[in-house]
C-alpha cells in the first residue's frame, strides 16, 4: 500500500520539476537577444521590417517624381532613394536567404521588433497623397521625413541588437544617409521653400 503512494509522489515530483523548468528555467537573457519574442531572430525581424519600409519609400519617391518634383535637391533625394534602397533590399533578401533559408518576407515579421507602425514611420503618408498634392515638393518632404525617422529608429535598434555585422553596417549606412536627407527635406517642408 505504501509503494503506490511513493510512486505517485515520485511521479508528481517529476511532473513538477518539468513544469518549473518549462516556466522559467534557462533564462540567460536569450529572449532579449531576439527581436522581442523567443522565436524570431532579431536580424530576420529587421529584414522583414526594413524591406517593406524601403519598398514604400521607393513608391513615394517614384510617385513624387511622376507628379512633378521641381526642387533639384528633392529630385536628387528621390533618385537616391530609388537606387540605394533597391540595392539595400536586394542585399537584405540575399542575407535573409543565406541566414534563414528564404527570401520570403514575413508580413508579421516587423512586429517582432517591438515598434508600432507609427514608430516605424509607416502610417502618416503614402504615394497616393504625394501624387495628388498641390505642392508635390512639400508633400514629398513632409511624407518622407517621418518615414526616414522610422527607418532610423529601426536602424538604431539594429546597432544594439543585430547578431550579424552586415546588419550593423547596413544600419550605419541607413542612419547616415537618412539623417542627411532629413536635413535637406526640412528646408522644403512646413514653412514652404527656403532653399
Amino acid at each position: 500500500m505504501n509503494t503506490p503512494i511513493k510512486t505517485l509522489f515520485a511521479a508528481m515530483l517529476i511532473a513538477l520539476s518539468f513544469a518549473v523548468a518549462a516556466c522559467g528555467g534557462g533564462d540567460d537573457g536569450e529572449a532579449e537577444e531576439t527581436a522581442g519574442t523567443s522565436t524570431v531572430p532579431f536580424d530576420r525581424a529587421f529584414i522583414d521590417a526594413m524591406v517593406p519600409h524601403h519598398r514604400s519609400a521607393i513608391e513615394m519617391a517614384r510617385a513624387a517624381k511622376k507628379a512633378g518634383l521641381t526642387e533639384p535637391e528633392l529630385i536628387e533625394i528621390a533618385d537616391d532613394i530609388i537606387a540605394s534602397q533597391q540595392s539595400e533590399i536586394d542585399r537584405m533578401l540575399e542575407l535573409r536567404e543565406q541566414w534563414f533559408g528564404s527570401r520570403e518576407i514575413d508580413p508579421q515579421g516587423a512586429s517582432a521588433l517591438g515598434l508600432s507602425e507609427s514608430e516605424m514611420g509607416m502610417m502618416d503618408h503614402g504615394a497616393d497623397e504625394i501624387g495628388g498634392a498641390d505642392d508635390v515638393d512639400r508633400a514629398f518632404a513632409e511624407a518622407m521625413m517621418p518615414h526616414h525617422e522610422g527607418a532610423i529608429r529601426m536602424a538604431e535598434l539594429a546597432q544594439e541588437k543585430a547578431d550579424h555585422g552586415e546588419v550593423k553596417d547596413l544600419a550605419d549606412a541607413i542612419i547616415e544617409a537618412q539623417q542627411r536627407e532629413i536635413g535637406v527635406m526640412e528646408k522644403h517642408a512646413g514653412g514652404g521653400h527656403m532653399g
